[in-house]
C-alpha cells in the first residue's frame, strides 16, 4: 500500500470511528432510557449496521472485529427491550359447564428450584456501554472515581477527556489484575499524566498537550497533539498526524512487573502521517534511556495534597511551566 493510500485509510478510519462510536454511545443511552419506541431503537440499529459493513476494508481488522461484537451487545439489548414490550397473549379456552375437574397436582419427589432472578442491568453492565472520566481540574484520579463499578469479565471502552492538571492512575490493583478496556478514547487534556493498564483494542488520542501517557494496546493513534511524551507497549507501528514535539519510550516494567517475564519487542516504528518523505519526520523523537525511564518517579500512590499533586506533575511533564 503506498503512502498516499496509508493516509486515505487513516483518514477515513478517523472519522468513521469518530461517527461510528457517537452513533453507539447514543444508542446506548437511549436503551438505557428504556424507551418505548422500540422501532426507533431497532431502525437506529440497522442504519449503525450498514454502515460498518459499507466500511468493510476499509478499517483495521481488529477495529471491525471490536465494532462487530459491540453491535452484537446492541441487538442482545434491542431483543430484550422487545421481548419485554410484546403485549401478553389473551386467548384462553372458554370453560363450559360440563368441564371435567382437574386433576390434583402430581407430587415431585424433588425439591423445588426456585426461578432465578436476573438482577437489572446497571449502566455498564455490558459490553455495549462504556465509562467516561471527565470534566476534572487539579486532582488525582483512579479506579473508585469511575461513573460506576464494573467486574472482571467485563471489558468497557473507556473515555477519558477534559482534564487540566491531572494524574490518572487507572493501573489495575494486584488483587483485580484482569480488568481491561475494550478500547481508550483519550481527548483534550493538559498537563496531565495517565497511568493506564494494557487494553486488547485501540488507543485513539485527540488534541492533548503537555502530557504524559503511559499505556500498552493493539493500535495506537494520535492526532492533532503537542508535546507528549508516551510510554508504550504496543506490537503494531503507532500512527501519529498533526502532532509535533511528540516522544515515545518504552512502557515502564516497575509498572507492570509481568513484562520481565516476556520477551522484548522490537523498537517502535512510529508512523507519521504528516511527513510522507523519505526523510525522518521532526515531529517525534525516541526516548532511548531504559534506565530513565524506570527509575522516574511514577505517582502510583493517591496525592491529596495540591502543593504535592503539582510538584509530581512538574517533576514528570515535557514542559514544566505548569500553573
Amino acid at each position: 500500500m503506498s503512502a498516499v493510500e496509508n493516509n486515505d485509510t487513516w483518514s477515513f478510519s478517523q472519522t468513521f470511528t469518530a461517527e461510528f462510536q457517537a452513533a453507539r454511545i447514543d444508542l446506548v443511552s437511549r436503551i438505557a432510557a428504556a424507551p418505548t419506541d422500540i422501532q426507533d431503537l431497532a431502525a437506529r440499529l440497522a442504519r449503525l449496521s450498514k454502515s460498518l459493513s459499507d466500511a468493510t476494508g476499509s478499517l483495521p481488522t481488529y477495529d471491525q472485529k471490536l465494532y462487530a461484537t459491540q453491535l452484537q451487545s446492541l441487538e442482545k439489548e434491542v431483543e430484550k427491550l422487545r421481548a419485554a414490550a410484546a403485549p401478553k397473549s389473551r386467548f384462553a379456552f372458554k370453560r363450559t359447564a360440563a368441564a371435567l375437574a382437574a386433576p390434583p397436582p402430581i407430587q415431585s419427589t424433588s425439591p423445588l428450584l426456585s426461578t432465578p432472578v436476573d438482577p437489572a442491568p446497571s449502566a455498564c453492565s455490558n459490553v455495549s456501554s462504556g465509562l467516561e472520566l471527565a470534566d476534572h481540574t487539579n486532582c488525582y484520579l483512579s479506579y473508585s472515581d469511575l461513573p460506576c463499578t464494573f467486574t472482571e469479565d467485563a471489558c468497557p471502552d473507556l473515555a477519558i477527556s477534559r482534564l487540566n492538571r491531572c494524574i490518572v492512575n487507572l493501573l489495575p490493583p494486584s488483587d483485580r489484575s484482569n480488568l481491561n478496556f475494550s478500547a481508550l478514547h483519550i481527548r483534550d487534556l493538559s498537563d496531565c499524566i495517565l497511568l493506564l493498564p494494557f487494553t486488547q483494542g485501540s488507543a485513539l488520542i485527540h488534541d492533548i498537550r503537555n502530557c504524559v501517557l503511559v499505556l500498552g494496546c493493539h493500535q495506537f493513534r494520535m492526532h492533532t497533539s503537542t508535546k507528549v511524551d508516551v510510554y508504550l507497549r504496543i506490537e503494531s507501528n503507532p500512527i501519529i498526524e498533526t502532532c509535533y514535539d511528540i516522544r515515545f519510550g518504552m512502557y515502564p516494567s516497575r509498572l507492570a512487573p509481568q513484562l520481565l517475564q516476556q520477551p522484548p519487542l522490537p523498537p517502535l516504528a512510529v508512523q507519521d502521517f504528516s511527513h510522507i518523505r523519505a526523510s525522518p519526520s521532526p515531529n517525534y523523537s525516541l526516548i532511548g534511556s531504559k534506565m530513565q525511564t524506570e527509575v522516574k518517579p511514577w505517582p502510583v500512590e493517591p496525592i491529596a495534597a495540591s502543593d504535592e499533586l503539582t510538584d509530581t506533575l512538574i517533576s514528570l511533564l515535557p514542559e514544566t511551566s505548569v500553573v
